[in-house]
C-alpha cells in the first residue's frame, strides 16, 4: 500500500466505490448475517452497521422489521442506502459520518452492532479506539456480532484489509466486552473459508 494514501479519509473510499474497487462487496446480504438475523427471536431491535458500505446487510435487517442505523463516511453508498430505504419504506437511517466522530446522542442506543469489514479496513493503530466506540454505542447487555477477517493475511502485506490476529483481537475486545461465541462459520463464502471467524461479544 502506498504510504501517501490516507485510508482514514472519505476520499480514499469514495474513489474505491467510484472505480468499483470493492472486492469485499458481495452484491447481496452476507449469508452468515442472514442466518443470524433469521434466527433472532426478538423483533424490532435497534441495530447499527458501522462502515456499512452499500448496506445489503442493513437493508436485509430493516426488511425484517428492525430499526437500523447504517453509518459510512463514503458518499455514494450512503446515498444509495438513503434511496433504497425511502423507496422500500424501511426503518433505516443512513448517516454519512466518520464512526470516530459520532456524537454522544448515539451512545447506549443499540441492541446490536453488526461488524462486516469495518474493523479490518481501519488503521490497525485505531482498533482499540474502535472497540471503545462500539462499547459506547451499545446498550448494557447489547451484543457486538461480527466476522473477523482476514485471519491468514500476513501483517507485512499491509491493507486494507489489514491482518486480523484472532487471539489478539479477542483479547482487545475482552478489555471492554465478554466473549460469548467464537467459531468458524459453516456459511462462510468459499473464498473466505478458514480465513474468518464469527464472534459475539456482550456489553
Amino acid at each position: 500500500m502506498n504510504d501517501d494514501i490516507n485510508i482514514s479519509s472519505p476520499g480514499f473510499w469514495d474513489e474505491c466505490y467510484d472505480n468499483n474497487n470493492i472486492g469485499w462487496d458481495l452484491g447481496a446480504p452476507t449469508p452468515i448475517f442472514v442466518d443470524w438475523c433469521n434466527n433472532l427471536k426478538q423483533s424490532s431491535k435497534k441495530i447499527c452497521f458501522p462502515g456499512s458500505g452499500n448496506g445489503y446487510d442493513a437493508l436485509y435487517f430493516a426488511s425484517k422489521g428492525h430499526s437500523v442505523t447504517a453509518i459510512d463516511f463514503a458518499d455514494s453508498p450512503i446515498k444509495r442506502l438513503q434511496k433504497e430505504s425511502k423507496n422500500n419504506s424501511l426503518n433505516l437511517e443512513a448517516i454519512r459520518e466518520d464512526i470516530f466522530n459520532l456524537e454522544e446522542e448515539f451512545y447506549n442506543k443499540f441492541d446490536y452492532i453488526i461488524e462486516y469489514t469495518c474493523y479490518c479496513a481501519i488503521d490497525p493503530e485505531m482498533r482499540m479506539e474502535y472497540i471503545n466506540i462500539m462499547h459506547n454505542l451499545l446498550k448494557k447487555g447489547g451484543e457486538f456480532v461480527g466476522r473477523l477477517f482476514p485471519l491468514n493475511k500476513a501483517v507485512s502485506e499491509g491493507g486494507p484489509p489489514f491482518n486480523v490476529n484472532l487471539n489478539k483481537t479477542i483479547d482487545l475486545f475482552s478489555m471492554k466486552f465478554k466473549l460469548i461465541e467464537s467459531v468458524p462459520h459453516s456459511l462462510s463464502i468459499q473464498p473466505r473459508l478458514g480465513n474468518e471467524q464469527f464472534v459475539r461479544f456482550i456489553k
